[in-house]
């Protein structure tokens, strides 16, 4: 194959990832009132660019899935119910904390939210109902204990344990979280920030995943390019 055309391909192969191969979907899924902005087998994936704790720094990724989206009744009302897979990038692999587990219900008329374990006690909440609403998301986890909460803008700060830890969550308009910080006595434990400029493909090797960015096929392109230009003057 000429280096042109080797060129011409990976610039194709570049175009066709990024068109098929979304960081995250923005469809939407609506019941009655109540919305979500995701779908099924929708994926979102936040990156550790801080963290304190070995777990976590061992953890470089982090993929929420939405597994199910469907309506059921509890005590004779309607909710939008939300099932999810929580799974942490652990070494060479994804390792699944939570697979098609309940997380969220809700019902905008009735102006209810409910969470899972993991959004009450862990406090790592990733997708929420939109219109967003941060009063509403902060009721719903200080109802369940003793907790506290303040929104600062598009952020929303839960004082989970009343020991001086906090998870600071910056919401966007879709409803999704750009970044997940949990902070104890000023030091950040862990912080994820939701990955939008880069497309993280996992791709299987034998019993391993190789993580590439396919972002990264850029640069080659303009250097193989560059270097082609440069040799044809000499």
């Amino acid at each position: 194959m000429s280096q042109k055309r080797l060129i011409t391909s990976i610039a194709c192969l570049c175009l066709i990832l990024l068109s098929v191969l979304p960081l995250y979907a923005l469809g939407s899924t609506t019941l009655g009132e109540s919305k979500f902005p995701v779908e099924e087998e929708s994926e979102f994936i936040w990156r550790t660019v801080n963290a304190t704790e070995s777990w976590y720094m061992d953890v470089p990724l982090v993929k929420f899935t939405v597994s199910k989206i469907y309506n059921e009744t509890f005590n004779e009302k309607n909710y939008l119910f939300l099932n999810y897979t929580l799974e942490f990038y652990y070494k060479i692999s994804w390792v699944p904390e939570y697979t098609n587990s309940f997380y969220m219900a809700y019902n905008k008329t009735l102006n209810f939210l409910n969470w899972s374990s993991e959004g009450f006690f862990n406090g790592n909440l990733f997708v929420f109902p939109t219109p967003v609403n941060l009063t509403l998301i902060g009721e719903a986890v200080k109802k369940e204990g003793d907790l506290n909460y303040s929104v600062i803008g598009q952020k929303i700060v839960l004082d989970y344990y009343g020991n001086g830890t906090c998870i600071e969550l910056s919401i966007n308009s879709a409803g999704i979280s750009t970044i997940i910080e949990k902070i104890t006595n000023g030091t950040t434990i862990y912080r994820w920030e939701l990955n939008e400029d880069k497309i993280i493909i996992l791709i299987p090797f034998g019993s391993n995943f190789l993580i590439i960015t396919i972002i990264s096929l850029i640069p080659l392109v303009i250097f193989t390019k560059k270097k082609i230009a440069n040799s044809r003057k000499h």
